[in-house]
């Protein structure tokens, strides 16, 4: 339930939770010399207060790029501290573009009237547990997309996938991960490839107890200073 994102975040009796976001927004187009293919990478952590729905923390992007499987490049772009509130996630340095941080995991909605479909996957006997939801187009629009707003001319499918420790009855979120294949027409009119992924993962309740709320503080501290 969307409503209650303190339980799905494990977090804290005062409201904090831990967490950390691994998107991979790779792009795959062809030209004369072959397949030009970019990957982002962006990686961010940091302490979500359930009660007002902000968050503080950093963020760093990495980009790799190669042609024809060939001339691979790899660089950092940035590291920077990140805050996000109103749905929105702002950096103290406003020339660095943070629109790849898509904290999209307390916007999810409608996530619990999903069904498991025939060769859908759940483990039901590995810990931690899987369970695995394939997107049509009209799920990912209203689950997704209501969020994301990508604009694409080709769905090719979408899935989520909630990652659970069930030991001890507690049924705690690890993860949860979302995975989006699409096409787009360039300038040119071409269509180029697009798959997007978004691994976010929670700390246990007892962790977030013992840390959370000072790393809160903290963070929102080093975002206030570098402002």
């Amino acid at each position: 339930d969307e409503g209650d994102m303190k339980k799905v975040m494990s977090a804290s009796d005062d409201g904090y939770a831990y967490v950390k976001q691994r998107g991979i927004y790779s792009t795959y187009e062809q030209k004369e010399d072959g397949e030009h293919s970019k990957t982002i990478y962006q990686t961010s952590k940091g302490i979500y207060n359930t009660k007002d729905k902000s968050l503080y923390g950093n963020t760093t992007q990495e980009i790799t790029s190669e042609v024809d499987n060939k001339n691979y490049k790899e660089e950092v772009n940035y590291s920077t501290n990140i805050s996000y509130e109103n749905g929105q996630v702002q950096s103290p340095d406003s020339s660095l573009d943070v629109s790849y941080v898509n904290l999209i995991v307390d916007r999810l909605k409608e996530i619990g009237k999903l069904k498991m479909k025939p060769g859908g996957d759940i483990k039901k006997f590995d810990q931690p547990s899987t369970v695995g939801y394939k997107l049509t187009e009209l799920e990912f629009q209203s689950i997704i997309n209501d969020t994301l707003k990508i604009q694409f001319d080709e769905y090719g499918g979408g899935s989520i996938a909630l990652h659970i420790d069930s030991k001890h009855g507690s049924k705690q979120i690890l993860e949860v991960s979302i995975v989006v294949n699409y096409k787009k027409r360039n300038d040119e009119g071409k269509l180029v490839k697009y798959i997007s992924q978004i691994h976010t993962s929670f700390d246990s309740h007892q962790g977030n107890n013992q840390d959370a709320r000072q790393e809160y503080i903290d963070f929102k501290a080093q975002y206030k200073k570098k402002k």
